[in-house]
């Protein structure tokens, strides 16, 4: 029997439902006698009395209508699942009587994780992020691996900075599929490539030779090219995805280095761009999977503007009619220069709307830069007709900001690109978080303390700070310390808390040598509880660099 309670409580879905009624009553929930073992073990759900009844369409739509231990579900098995499962986390020990029906603008809904820049996620961690995006309704996971791949061809590459093993990735992908989540590998295969050029074995193949760190290969080379095209096969050989990412941005040396000279000292970026891509999109197409590719160098649009009239002319080549492009802006730029910028490329049915979460260069996200950043650039998506978008989240300077800390930006960006943009109180719901604690990951998301972390607890980027920039800073972080103070925080968020303690000491010259163990010790902890031990000691070494410096008076 229904029972009426909280007839006027709202019922939060992820992304909000282009249809939901709700008459009040709720039944009393004991849990699933048929929902999958696996959402069901994973998302702690019991075994009781309720039936789920599934017909599964094809699309991206899905239907759901809740009576007394029976709910009738319609459409994409794996949204279905979701929102029933979100309607179960509603109140506990009850679900509500509604009807739901819900449709998606964007047929590939991505979320892209950059994995190659000091942070290897454990397997569970992976788990995590799988479980999190299906229950928001995403269906693709995108891995940005540079030299982390399992390459059979090549065992040495990625070795000592964690990379995947294959039993790792079959489980990472497999884990995926059984929530209707595509694990797609993202490659560089041009530039991007510092980690693999950078080992003596491979270093005859990079552009500027003279160069230790140069990324970008030389595609004049046809060693260079086989050995890139070497790479490709042994993902296309052993990965399961659709879709395969092949990079292609940042490719800035190309065509300066060793290619230039055995033309004559002629620049010929764009043409050799073409001539590798060209190769690398047949043999993606050989073994009947779609490539995605980087759009940036396509227009050139973040060269230097003598440089990109230069460029512009290669997304007209043919070469890219049947090709996805992800086209990338990570900047809180206006709806209308985002409307521009997706103009520009063209190709509207098979391009990729790619904002940013802000998180990379930093401990912490910048939540405002990163929201409008999303919102308007999906705005724009939408209204163009993409048929797509990503979510990228990078680790530029060694992936500092821990995977935890994303979790409330990927449930945003979904709000936002299907459902009405309001997102803290659904945040609330499937978090079981308190307004307080979310108060807190809003105000550590704000610009002036997600930015500056590093540039007060690093001495060295603190000496070159000016004293009216140490001012407003520790005026306005002893303000939002106020604000929270009387809030339990999570480990994680206490850890943010904690840094910027240690900030407001350092910039009063109150800080000692020792007061940066606790932060170590909080760090580590939590790195090594989501992620490989490889690239954790490159963070912690800055911090024992700012605990000698105040131990023997290094600055000035």
């Amino acid at each position: 029997m229904p029972v009426t309670m909280g007839a006027d409580e709202e019922i939060l879905i992820v992304p909000q439902p282009k249809q939901l009624q709700f008459n009040g009553e709720w039944f009393r929930f004991d849990g699933f006698s048929n929902l999958p073992d696996n959402i069901a073990s994973d998302f702690n759900i019991p075994k009781g009395s309720w039936v789920i009844k599934l017909s599964e369409e094809e699309g991206d739509h899905c239907s759901i209508n809740v009576n007394d231990g029976l709910i009738d579900a319609r459409g994409n098995r794996y949204i279905c699942y979701a929102t029933i499962i979100q309607l179960t986390m509603q109140r506990r020990g009850f679900i509500p009587s509604v009807e739901v029906y819900e449709e998606f603008s964007f047929k590939i809904r991505g979320f892209h994780l950059d994995i190659a820049r000091g942070g290897v996620p454990n397997v569970e961690t992976f788990k995590s992020i799988i479980r999190w995006l299906f229950l928001l309704k995403y269906n693709y996971f995108f891995i940005y691996l540079e030299d982390l791949y399992p390459w059979r061809s090549y065992p040495d590459i990625g070795t000592l900075r964690g990379r995947l093993s294959e039993e790792e990735w079959s489980t990472i992908v497999n884990y995926g599929e059984s929530y209707g989540i595509e694990v797609v590998p993202s490659l560089e295969l041009l530039g991007h490539m510092e980690n693999i050029l950078s080992l003596p074995k491979y270093s005859r193949f990079k552009e500027l030779w003279w160069v230790p760190r140069d990324g970008t290969l030389d595609a004049s080379s046809e060693d260079a090219r086989a050995f890139a095209l070497r790479l490709l096969q042994d993902v296309l050989e052993t990965s399961k995805s659709r879709l395969i990412h092949v990079g292609g941005d940042e490719t800035w040396s190309l065509g300066r280095g060793r290619s230039l000279d055995k033309v004559g000292f002629v620049f010929k970026g764009p043409e050799l761009y073409l001539m590798h891509y060209r190769a690398i999109l047949n043999m993606v197409k050989k073994y009947g999977k779609v490539p995605v590719v980087w759009g940036d160098m396509l227009t050139g649009i973040y060269l230097p503007s003598e440089e990109r009239s230069i460029w512009e002319s290669v997304i007209n080549d043919k070469l890219w009619d049947e090709v996805i492009i992800a086209n990338w802006n990570y900047e809180p730029l206006s709806v209308e220069d985002f409307r521009n910028m997706i103009d520009k490329v063209g190709h509207y049915s098979n391009q990729l709307a790619c904002p940013g979460l802000s998180n990379w260069n930093r401990f912490y996200p910048d939540f405002e830069r990163a929201l409008t950043n999303v919102k308007n650039f999906l705005t724009a998506a939408k209204e163009r007709g993409l048929s797509g978008f990503l979510i990228t989240a990078w680790g530029d300077d060694g992936e500092e900001c821990l995977f935890t800390y994303l979790t409330p930006l990927i449930l945003a960006s979904m709000e936002i690109a299907e459902g009405m943009g309001d997102w803290e109180a659904k945040w609330i719901r499937l978090s079981g978080e308190d307004e307080g604690v979310l108060k807190a990951r809003k105000l550590f998301g704000k610009g002036i303390v997600s930015y500056n972390i590093k540039n007060v607890i690093y001495l060295d980027r603190l000496s070159t700070m000016s004293n009216e920039a140490k001012e407003m800073i520790k005026d306005e972080w002893s303000k939002i310390l106020d604000e929270i103070s009387d809030v339990k925080l999570p480990e994680s968020l206490e850890l943010i808390r904690s840094m910027m303690e240690l900030g407001l000491r350092v910039i009063k010259g109150e800080a000692k040598a020792d007061d940066y163990w606790s932060i170590i010790d909080a760090y580590a902890k939590l790195w090594l509880s989501e992620r490989k031990p490889e690239g954790l000691s490159n963070v912690l070494s800055r911090f024992g660099k700012s605990m000698l410096i105040l131990k023997y008076n290094l600055r000035g």
